[in-house]
C-alpha cells in the first residue's frame, strides 16, 4: 500500500491559507447611501454619481490593484464636453500618479504632444481651506486646437487627490467650469473613513 505521507496535510494547509488570505483582503470600495455614491473605505472619500453637470462613468475602480481608488466623470452635452479623472492615493502609495511628478507626466501625455505648461499656481478650496492644492493649466497642443487640460493636485499627511480634466472648446468660461467641478467634489469626506466592510 502506497502512503502519501505529509502531502495531503500540506495541500490542505495551503488551500486553507489561500482561502483565508483571499477572504481577509477587503474590498476598498463600497456602495454608499441611495444616491449612487461609492465610498473609498480607507480614506472615506465619496465618489458621487454626479458632480455638477458631469456624471460618473460606471463604478469607481482600484488603481494598480492596490487600495488606491478613482472614478471617471464625463459631460457629453452642452458647450463643455470632457472627461475628468478623480483619483485618491495613500501618501505612501507606489502608484505612478501618487506623487506630483508622476501626475504631471500623465497630464502632459493627456494634453498631447507639444502641449506645454501654461500656468502653475496654488488652488484654494472653499470647503477645505487647510488642504494644500495646486492647479496646472496646459497650453493647447497645436495638433489638437480647442482642447484643454488642467491638473489639480492636493495633499494631506495621509492622502493625495489628483483631478485630471481634459475638455474640448477651451476658453476662460470652460476653465472656470473645471474649477467649479473641483470645488464641488466632496472634500469634507476625505480622511473621515466612513466606509464599512
Amino acid at each position: 500500500m502506497k502512503r502519501f505521507g505529509k502531502a495531503p496535510a500540506l495541500l490542505a494547509l495551503l488551500i486553507s491559507s489561500t482561502l483565508t488570505s483571499a477572504s481577509s483582503m477587503a474590498d476598498p470600495l463600497h456602495k454608499y447611501g441611495n444616491e449612487g455614491a461609492w465610498c473609498h473605505v480607507d480614506s472615506g472619500w465619496l465618489f458621487p454619481q454626479d458632480v455638477g453637470h458631469f456624471a460618473r462613468v460606471l463604478q469607481p475602480y482600484n488603481i494598480d490593484g492596490n487600495n488606491d481608488a478613482g472614478a471617471e466623470y464625463r459631460q457629453e452635452t452642452g458647450a463643455l464636453k470632457g472627461a475628468i479623472e478623480v483619483d485618491v492615493y495613500a501618501a505612501d502609495s507606489a502608484a505612478i500618479d501618487a506623487n506630483i511628478d508622476g501626475a504631471k507626466a500623465t497630464a502632459a501625455r493627456k494634453a498631447g504632444e507639444g502641449a506645454k505648461i501654461d500656468s502653475e499656481a496654488p488652488f484654494q478650496l472653499d470647503a477645505a481651506k487647510d488642504l494644500k492644492g495646486i492647479k496646472i493649466k496646459y497650453a493647447t497642443d497645436p495638433e489638437t486646437p480647442g482642447e484643454h487640460t488642467n491638473l489639480y493636485y492636493f495633499t494631506t499627511g495621509r492622502w493625495h487627490v489628483k483631478v485630471l480634466a481634459h475638455a474640448k472648446l477651451a476658453d476662460n468660461d470652460h476653465d472656470a467650469a473645471l474649477d467649479a467641478f473641483v470645488q464641488a467634489l466632496p472634500w469634507n469626506s476625505l480622511g473621515t473613513n466612513t466606509g464599512i466592510h
